[in-house]
């Protein structure tokens, strides 16, 4: 039998931290900090995973598609 579909809240977050310089997001899915992207200058964005594992990706939206890939591939 087919389970229903359950509603999930993903909500990207920018931290105080911003400057015109530094860009850091947090994203959450149900209220749960999944990761953040921070990205300085024009450097590539750093993704920063909540198990502690960090990596360069080419934009922060591929950063932001891949924290949501590995929550789905974990959970």
């Amino acid at each position: 039998m087919a389970r229903g579909n359950k509603e999930v809240k993903v909500e990207v977050r920018e931290t105080e931290r911003n400057t015109e310089d530094f860009v850091e997001l947090e994203l959450f899915i149900n209220d749960e900090k999944i990761g953040t992207v921070q990205q300085e200058g024009k450097k590539n964005p750093t993704v920063s995973m909540k198990d502690g594992k960090s990596f360069v990706v080419k934009t922060v939206d591929a950063g932001i598609n891949d924290l949501i890939m590995d929550y789905n591939l974990h959970n």
